[in-house]
């Protein structure tokens, strides 16, 4: 019984992976005290132990999202029996950087966080960053396939909002909505990548194959993303980080397969990227 029981835990434990691995948190506390150092550290001990262990999804699992978070603590305060930490976050994970310019968070040294479905006043914080970068990476699995993280994510804004911590929930909220309503970023972002999938399948297969996948209708989709984002999102800073990352390569694809309207198209949108775009046009 004892056996069983062991293996039983044993594949639990390996079935149900966290999403996010190599967490790096760095710390900015050149406007706190030293005699305070040692609440902060203890502070990113906690959070890096919680972003690496909890699981967000039950059904997302083997995803190993990185994670970089730059934390500047601008200055901590009591209430009641715990300090309040005033502080800014820096996220970025592969192709989405967030910005949280204020956050109020209680925490005192030993202070266990857990993931709830309840608002809690020092989580629910870093529910909120989890949930917007693991939609950001179900997006690119599935069209729109963050839609549940988002709502997440909205919802933890919303009580935030109405907590007594409420210090930059409103602009949190605000920075979910625009992520998710994008709708033509995300599925840019899906089609880009299904295509990637597409080519590296179709290497590895003949020719006659029956799992040749037809990447055209995938190129049509990614041209037609690319007009909907010029026409009514011409100033995205998100979609125009995205193809600061991706600009070589998309260019080089859409030359070799002769779409020049859409590397036109394009460079009219990206135009810190137009060089390099027109550079594939023949």
């Amino acid at each position: 019984m004892l056996k069983k029981l062991i293996i039983t835990l044993f594949i639990i434990a390996n079935i149900c992976r966290p999403q996010f691995s190599d967490v790096e948190i760095t710390l900015d506390m050149r406007s706190i005290k030293k005699n305070n150092h040692f609440i902060i550290n203890d502070f990113k001990d906690e959070v890096d132990r919680y972003i690496e262990t909890t699981i967000f999804s039950q059904n997302d699992i083997d995803l190993e999202i990185p994670l970089n978070i730059h934390i500047v603590i601008e200055s901590i305060s009591e209430k009641g029996a715990f300090k309040t930490l005033n502080a800014q976050f820096f996220i970025n994970s592969w192709d989405l950087k967030v910005f949280s310019r204020s956050a109020t968070i209680p925490y005192y040294k030993g202070k266990s966080m857990t993931l709830t479905s309840n608002f809690e006043s020092t989580s629910s914080i870093f529910n909120y960053f989890a949930y917007i970068f693991l939609a950001n990476e179900l997006d690119g699995w599935s069209p729109l396939g963050g839609n549940e993280f988002f709502n997440e994510a909205e919802k933890i804004a919303l009580n935030g909002k109405e907590s007594d911590y409420s210090n930059g929930w409103d602009s949190r909220l605000k920075k979910c909505k625009k992520l998710m309503e994008n709708e033509h970023l995300r599925k840019f972002r899906y089609h880009w990548y299904e295509i990637n999938d597409a080519i590296r399948n179709n290497a590895e297969v003949d020719i006659e194959n029956e799992d040749m996948i037809d990447i055209n209708k995938l190129l049509i989709d990614l041209e037609n993303d690319i007009y909907y984002l010029q026409e009514f999102y011409p100033n995205d800073r998100n979609a125009f980080l995205f193809l600061d990352i991706y600009a070589d390569e998309i260019g080089e694809l859409l030359g070799n397969m002769k779409m020049y309207d859409a590397l036109i198209l394009l460079s009219n949108y990206d135009v810190d990227n137009s060089s390099i775009y027109n550079s594939f046009i023949k």
